[in-house]
């Protein structure tokens, strides 16, 4: 039996994103995480783990095939989107112009410009998840640039399902605070990495899984 082509994950060296890198190759998948910072040991540590250094989504194509290349490992047969995250700051009235710039070119804009570098790398019905958290659907009091940020980033999933001829595009929202992550002061609910890797690989496995799961 052919072994399982890698998934390909962008932003492993953020909480949610390295976790899911060592989610995912627990697991037996092969990953090739892709990153802008140094990856955390905890990443690097793990079997199975291909690490991809890039400076944006204009170099990650070439930056996999590098990985791919000098590794023996095949091109990834999946995409896992963890760009961005989740913030706490001033009322949305006073957020500096700035600032809401950054916020749009780093939440939203870098997942239109990293499913565009990446989409070539993929073949019709692969995989293309892209994570999002419960501020794309409740308002939240001193977050609303990801508040607003998230819900287009849902859109913008819908919209490139629809007008895909090759890929399944899929959005994964995560419900609650992911456990461990001490930014979130007292959260009523959490989620464990682990059921997040669970219904990701969900999505990754079944071709007629849902365009939205939420964990």
């Amino acid at each position: 039996m052919n072994s399982p082509r890698p998934v390909l994950v962008v932003g492993a060296s953020g909480f949610v994103g390295s976790r899911v890198v060592r989610g995912l190759a627990a697991g037996g998948r092969p990953v090739l995480a892709a990153a802008r910072r140094e990856l955390p040991d905890r990443v690097t540590v793990q079997p199975g783990v291909v690490p991809v250094r890039n400076t944006g989504p204009s170099s990650l194509p070439d930056a996999v095939r590098e990985a791919c290349a000098q590794t023996g490992v095949p091109l990834p047969g999946a995409v896992v989107a963890s760009i961005g995250g989740w913030q706490k700051g001033a009322p949305l009235l006073e957020v500096d112009p700035s600032d809401w710039t950054a916020t749009l070119a780093s939440h939203l804009t870098a997942h239109l410009d990293t499913a565009r570098a990446l989409v070539p790398l993929l073949g019709p019905g692969d995989p293309y998840v892209v994570l999002n958290g419960a501020a794309s659907r409740e308002a939240m009091s001193g977050s609303g640039a990801i508040n607003v940020t998230g819900a287009g980033l849902a859109m913008l999933v819908q919209v490139l399902r629809l007008e895909s001829s090759g890929p399944r595009f899929h959005e994964l929202v995560i419900d609650h605070a992911v456990a461990g992550d001490d930014r979130n002061e007292g959260p009523a609910q959490t989620r464990a990495p682990a059921q997040v890797v669970q219904a990701l690989g969900e999505l990754l496995d079944d071709p007629a899984a849902p365009a939205v799961r939420h964990v």
